[in-house]
């Protein structure tokens, strides 16, 4: 009796699965166009050929890929779904008979391939991409956003605490400084016992977050994911731009024309960088000025004269250079107009509130990179720019967020969030594949693919 009732159960698994399929279904279409082979071809090395057989690691994949396709919280959960639903079976190759992977196992396989393996299938997925005409890499935009660690907030620190060491911990990273510490001394920060790689930063609105940034860049031809990296959340994002430029054209030759993104990657360096690459940087200026009133004269309102080596004022005065002041990566010509002409200048009010009478003015190395910036920033390309960035990229932020569960970090430690992270991404860009692809062939299967968007 048990040998028919196996015999009438392997029948049913390969003879009528497809009487219990869907017409029409977004996996059925992502099964159809995306190969899949990839994955046991970038893992091989990690497998032995002898000894007891291992699980497919291409079956490995695509469970993965489909707890963070549907948001399924956890592995214990996903190993359930696809226990009992058939087309997770059919999507993953698992005939009816055939057992489902212990949720343990994936631990173990996310350990076992780690951050850079998981990295080589992003870039197979964007490779397929890249292959159907869905990125020319003319128009890259990068965005960035804070993510909450899977952490509690320490309960023996006061609001005011966690924001004022903030501030110090985003100056240290400005600084390069590897180490976090306090004003008390030699004493780092406490952060957090479940997960000491996450750090601190602010949020507008939401004050003091405990997290993880994640960076991205988006072709604006059809809205793919290009690169993805996450990092402690006090490392600013100019910081990684030029890396992850670097990364895609290394690994899949594009030629990047344009970059779009906000002023978070407004740096001299990465301007100087970006010029010394011929791509066009369409990303706003800091307010150099400083804050001042409405009435007063901001930056721009002074002329330096490189040659001549001064800065004139708005009342024609010359201030001469006093002194340089070095920062990382960057220095800065420090001017300062004499004390006798601002003295009965009618436009005293108008340039500064010090007590001393006169005016101090920083000009940047990267003043020439600046000043084309300007120019740059002043053309209609610049707000046709700007545009792509915030229908291309910011989309993709609420849309993790929303659909696949990235409003919260679901693993600890930096290499694990990274995982999740490229996992997320990976299926940003398998549904607009079959989304596009699936839209040029007008299948009915378009509609259904909207509808998990």
């Amino acid at each position: 009796m048990l040998k028919q009732n196996q015999y009438n159960c392997d029948l049913f698994s390969k003879r009528y699965i497809d009487c219990m399929l869907p017409k029409s279904h977004i996996l059925l279409d992502i099964k159809k166009l995306v190969g899949f082979s990839f994955v046991t071809e970038e893992v091989k090395d990690l497998y032995s050929d002898t000894g007891r057989g291992s699980i497919d690691p291409t079956r490995m994949f695509k469970i993965l890929f489909l707890m963070f396709f549907y948001n399924i919280p956890s592995e214990r959960e996903i190993v359930e779904h696809v226990q009992v639903n058939v087309l997770y079976r059919y999507f993953c190759d698992i005939n009816l008979d055939e057992t489902i992977p212990d949720h343990s196992s994936f631990t173990i396989f996310r350990q076992r391939l780690g951050k850079d393996r998981f990295k080589r299938l992003f870039n197979r997925i964007l490779a397929q991409c890249i292959e159907h005409d869905l990125v020319d890499g003319s128009h890259i935009s990068f965005d960035a956003t804070v993510v909450r660690a899977d952490t509690a907030m320490p309960n023996k620190r006061t609001k005011n605490e966690l924001l004022s060491e903030t501030d110090k911990l985003i100056e240290r990273a400005f600084d390069n400084n590897p180490t976090q510490k306090t004003a008390r001394g030699n004493k780092e920060l406490s952060l957090s016992t479940t997960d000491p790689d996450a750090r601190w930063t602010r949020k507008p609105g939401q004050g003091a977050i405990l997290g993880y940034n994640v960076h991205i860049s988006t072709d604006s031809k059809d809205k793919i994911i290009t690169n993805v990296d996450t990092t402690p959340a006090n490392i600013p994002g100019h910081d990684k731009m030029i890396p992850l430029i670097d990364e895609q054209v290394d690994n899949h030759n594009l030629k990047i024309n344009e970059v779009s993104a906000d002023s978070e990657y407004s740096a001299g360096h990465v301007r100087e960088a970006l010029e010394k690459r011929l791509i066009n940087a369409y990303i706003p200026l800091y307010d150099r000025g400083g804050k001042h009133r409405a009435d007063m004269f901001g930056y721009e309102d002074f002329k330096y004269d490189k040659e001549r080596d001064i800065v004139v004022c708005p009342n024609g005065k010359t201030m001469h250079f006093m002194k340089e002041r070095l920062f990382p990566g960057r220095s800065a010509r420090v001017y300062r107009s004499r004390k006798r002409d601002c003295k009965n200048c009618p436009s005293l009010t108008k340039c500064t509130t010090s007590k001393h009478s006169y005016r101090i003015l920083e000009i940047s190395s990267y003043y020439d990179v600046i000043k084309r910036a300007e120019l740059r920033n002043k053309t209609q390309r610049y707000k046709e720019a700007a545009r792509l960035r915030i229908i291309g990229t910011e989309p993709k932020f609420a849309e993790a967020k929303r659909y696949h569960g990235l409003h919260r970090f679901r693993y600890r430690g930096l290499e694990q969030v990274s995982i999740q992270t490229i996992l997320t991404a990976i299926c940003i860009n398998i549904k607009r594949l079959a989304r596009v692809v699936m839209a040029r062939l007008k299948t009915p299967a378009f509609e259904e693919a909207l509808a998990y968007r």
